[in-house]
């Protein structure tokens, strides 16, 4: 299987440079809120590519907020329509959380729900597109991520999706705040250009994989079970841009999501008892960890990373699970 796969890959990769992207059918989505900089960004930079793009993003900032979704039966939600093709999803006016309960409404997974659910039930789209991101999502920040959660949601519900983000530099953003916050807002133009190449180019690499599986009459299932942007199933990816001129950039990386990242936060106790959380500095990285996608994105790398939202392990793995605790009784 590893060796058909491998071949397909090598065929792919082959293919000329020049292969025309069909247009796609997109829902796009983040987590800094449906009028941020960011998806506004990538809707032009999608709809100057000749996409047709619906804009389903959250009402307010849900920065961090991971996979957090409606989950109360009957919880009315808010549909504010911004303009043709652009929604915000939100709370209804007036709501507060129940007594004692942590609750979200109008979250990128709530987005990506009434997305697909709702708004675009009977036009199904082709890919979901989540960002561009103010911040990089990469090492343990994956998991804290709203933006990357869209992303995961919208795989597990069966269309493929691409997570987007530009980095912060932190050094400067801690020295200067609004010096830093420009740095990062300068880069989504580059960054939503470098994700719609990326989109562009894996279109059509899929495009040539639907072409092979036809061709063997369904029989080559290495290209037959590629979905629109050319990977296995629901696959997707996780871009990362470095907060950089074009120029500055030192080059593309694909790259795990490792366990080492720039930004750690942590809960401190301070002299007044309080435990807040706060930045921390990272440790030192080890050889492997550099191989992971927060250390190539520190060294200026524009970061690719193939991610999938199916959270159940290998068959290889689930078969030592069975193995291992054959016998146990409830």
């Amino acid at each position: 299987m590893t060796h058909t796969l491998l071949k397909s890959a090598i065929s792919l990769a082959a293919l000329s440079l020049s292969l025309q992207a069909s247009a796609l059918n997109i829902l796009l989505t983040n987590d800094d809120g449906c009028r941020a900089p960011g998806i506004d960004a990538v809707y032009q930079a999608l709809i100057a590519a000749g996409h047709q793009v619906t804009l389903v993003g959250p009402q307010n900032d849900s920065s961090g907020i991971g996979a957090a979704s409606v989950v109360v039966p009957g919880q009315a939600v808010a549909i504010t329509q911004l303009a043709q093709g652009k929604y915000c999803v939100g709370a209804p006016a007036g709501y507060t959380p129940p007594a004692g309960k942590t609750s979200a409404i109008g979250t990128p997974v709530d987005a990506v729900n009434v997305g697909l659910d709702l708004l675009l039930k009977d036009n199904r789209p082709d890919l979901v597109v989540s960002g561009t991101n103010f911040g990089d999502n990469v090492g343990p920040l994956t998991q804290m991520s709203g933006t990357v959660n869209a992303a995961v949601r919208a795989m597990f519900k069966g269309v493929p999706a691409v997570a987007v983000s530009t980095a912060i530099d932190l050094q400067l953003i801690a020295q200067d705040p609004q010096a830093g916050y420009l740095k990062t807002l300068n880069a989504m133009d580059d960054t939503a250009r470098f994700a719609t190449r990326v989109i562009d180019r894996a279109v059509a690499m899929g495009a040539e994989a639907r072409r092979l599986c036809s061709k063997s009459g369904g029989k080559a299932k290495a290209y037959c079970d590629t979905n629109v942007i050319g990977l296995p199933g629901s696959t997707g990816l996780n871009i990362n841009y470095p907060a950089l001129e074009a120029g500055q950039v030192t080059g593309v990386a694909f790259a795990p999501i490792g366990d080492w990242g720039n930004v750690v936060f942590a809960p401190q106790q301070g002299a007044d008892g309080v435990v807040r959380v706060n930045l921390v500095p990272p440790p030192a990285p080890t050889a492997e960890q550099k191989q992971g996608d927060a250390y190539q994105l520190s060294l200026g790398k524009a970061v690719i990373t193939p991610i999938d939202g199916n959270y159940t392990a290998s068959p290889l793995v689930q078969a030592q699970a069975k193995l291992m605790l054959q016998g146990v009784t409830p």
